[in-house]
């Protein structure tokens, strides 16, 4: 395994953990992935935020070699929505816009930059899509969507 491919499944092994405990703490899967961070004691709100930069610090060198040179500013847009997402949870006091959009511009950006450089992964949305189809439960769909941006791009870099 190279370096590398360490850092992505440090990357993944480290969310995928951090959701397992929240799930396992809820006895729920959540609403998204930031919904979590509102389960949180006030004091512990960190964990959150350390957990996104240390998926974001962790990917940005396997995505800098792995992408096009053409694209790295796409994956640039990706990791800096991750960390944003992190960091919002520290300075919110209410309704957080740019928690929001730099969400939105994560997970655009991972799909794109997925699209560009290899696009036949893109066939993985198939796999949500039959999830979407199979079940009832529509408040779960946002927290299935982010796990499906993830987890293609975590498989684009393994690749």
């Amino acid at each position: 395994m190279t370096i590398m491919n360490s850092l992505v499944v440090l990357s993944m092994v480290t969310i995928a953990a951090y959701v397992a405990a929240m799930v396992i703490k809820e006895r729920e899967i959540p609403e998204s992935i930031s919904s979590t961070v509102f389960r949180l004691e006030k004091k512990r709100v960190w964990v959150f935020t350390a957990v996104m930069w240390i998926v974001g610090f962790l990917l940005m060198p396997a995505l800098m070699e792995k992408v096009s040179e053409s694209t790295q500013f796409i994956a640039f847009f990706m990791v800096a929505g991750i960390l944003f997402v992190g960091a919002s949870p520290l300075v919110a006091k209410e309704k957080n816009t740019i928690h929001y959009v730099c969400a939105a511009v994560s997970g655009i950006s991972s799909q794109v930059l997925v699209a560009l450089n290899q696009p036949l992964f893109l066939l993985m949305w198939f796999l949500y899509i039959g999830y979407t189809l199979l079940t009832k439960d529509g408040s779960r769909n946002f927290f299935w969507v982010e796990v499906s941006c993830m987890l293609i791009v975590f498989v684009y870099c393994l690749t």
